[in-house]
């Protein structure tokens, strides 16, 4: 059983701990070391990439080889806009960050409200992107069993356009998967 851990204490967290749970992974939920080694897998759940490269940079060492999966979004304050330039991908900054862990960018297409799965909610498809063939093969398969679809789109070099689709609209229910490579 692969344990996956979420680093952070707020509503995003907590629904992304009970959502792998429910899907029958075993779940660390918290703000600290144990939660990183002790887990396969890692998603800090906090605001923005540079809180998760400041909140991850002592526990680098225990990053090794573990997944990372990168979930913000270069939001302005007031979610309106993006920091940064058009090009720039949070799950990108975070590799460069952490180079020795395996980084997937996941749940940027879709609002947090998305896990809410109120009785009217559509479940979106969600968007994977990762430069590593195998781990982002092993994240597709750790979310089988979640009321979710996750697609492969691309590379972390398409993380910026995923991205983009929380703010323009399209984060939500699709059809088919639309992302180029």
């Amino acid at each position: 059983m692969t344990t996956i851990g979420v680093l952070g204490t707020g509503g995003i967290a907590d629904a992304l701990a009970t959502m792998f749970g429910r899907a029958g992974h075993e779940v660390r939920i918290g703000q600290d070391r144990e939660v990183v080694a002790e887990s396969a897998v890692v998603i800090p759940a906090v605001l923005g990439v540079q809180g998760a490269v400041q909140r991850l940079r002592p526990w680098r060492p225990g990053l090794r080889g573990k997944i990372l999966v990168d979930i913000t979004n270069p939001f302005t304050g007031g979610h309106l806009d993006f920091v940064g330039p058009w090009a720039a991908g949070g799950a990108q900054d975070l590799a460069r960050a952490f180079p020795e862990a395996r980084v997937v960018g996941a749940f940027k297409n879709v609002w947090w409200e998305t896990f809410d799965g109120g009785p009217d909610s559509m479940a979106p498809v969600i968007r994977v992107v990762s430069d590593d063939a195998a781990a982002k093969e092993t994240f597709l398969r750790l979310c089988g069993s979640t009321p979710f679809t996750f697609v492969d789109a691309g590379g972390l070099a398409q993380g910026h356009r995923v991205e983009r689709m929380a703010l323009s609209g399209e984060g939500g229910v699709f059809a088919t998967d639309t992302v180029g490579a």
